[in-house]
């Protein structure tokens, strides 16, 4: 079937556009010729709509940063720089925070430790959270991140102490190791939490604007058929039903024509 020809929905055969009756069954295709043509116009762009699905296929196959660094190397660049920017202004401030906290909370107040205990899960996953909504780098890299912060916080929170209390930097028993350990694992873990729960929400956030795009059409079904392929034929098998009826109707209606005359 080309674009001079559409097919007649009585044989399959294929019958000049032009044509209102078809040459193989010598049925007549007044009544159905404009949905036939709207159904060949309909197939073409599918074939259409495949061919580019197959495409951007393809391309999404490559490493997206290769691809954005060959096709747009200075945007590329500043959105890299932009990403670590923010990541880097974002863990210096977690880790300020959490600094601060730890000298208002223990030395200023004379808070119980369970308060800083509870403090250093949530700011961080606040923290943490921030930091991958800004920065948008991979899940690794955040943890990774979480595990710096983490690190970073303890060692300010020691030298605070050290500063403060005058002991030494480093915990002095197997307790004091203990505790400083818990609360590197509290920070970590609370940062990196911050970071799924921002994966997580950008995943739903993603699996709901699919609902409405046009990709869903172009999903397969569970026979390895495109949605809009099986829509499709749907649409073509009720042409098909009715294509009979409509035209007993026709050929009623010009043989009544003929005998009541106009």
């Amino acid at each position: 079937m080309s674009a001079d020809t559409y097919r007649c929905p009585y044989c399959c055969s294929d019958v000049p556009t032009q044509a209102t009756v078809c040459g193989h069954c010598t049925r007549d295709l007044t009544a159905v010729r404009p949905l036939a043509l709207q159904m060949q116009a309909l197939e073409a762009n599918i074939a259409t709509l495949q061919q580019g699905l197959s495409q951007l296929q393809q391309r999404t196959r490559m490493d997206p940063p290769d691809h954005a660094r060959a096709s747009h190397p200075v945007a590329w660049a500043q959105s890299v720089k932009a990403a670590w920017s923010a990541w880097l202004g974002v863990s210096l401030l977690s880790i300020a925070l959490l600094g601060l906290s730890h000298w208002i909370l223990l030395f200023v107040y004379d808070a119980r430790p369970v308060v800083l205990r509870v403090l250093t899960i949530v700011l961080p996953m606040f923290t943490g959270y921030l930091c991958a909504r800004l920065s948008g780098l991979r899940l690794t890299i955040q943890w990774f991140s979480a595990v710096l912060v983490g690190l970073l916080s303890v060692l300010l929170m020691l030298g605070i102490t050290a500063h403060i209390d005058g002991v030494p930097l480093w915990p002095a028993n197997t307790l004091e190791w203990r505790e400083t350990l818990e609360y590197a694992a509290a920070i970590v873990l609370g940062s990196f939490t911050g970071a799924l729960m921002h994966q997580m929400l950008l995943r739903v956030a993603q699996h709901q604007a699919q609902q409405m795009h046009l990709d869903v059409l172009l999903e397969r079904n569970d026979k390895g058929q495109l949605r809009i392929t099986s829509i499709t034929e749907q649409v073509q098998s009720l042409v098909s039903a009715v294509a009979p009826l409509v035209s007993a109707g026709t050929a009623l209606y010009s043989g009544l024509k003929v005998f009541i005359g106009d």
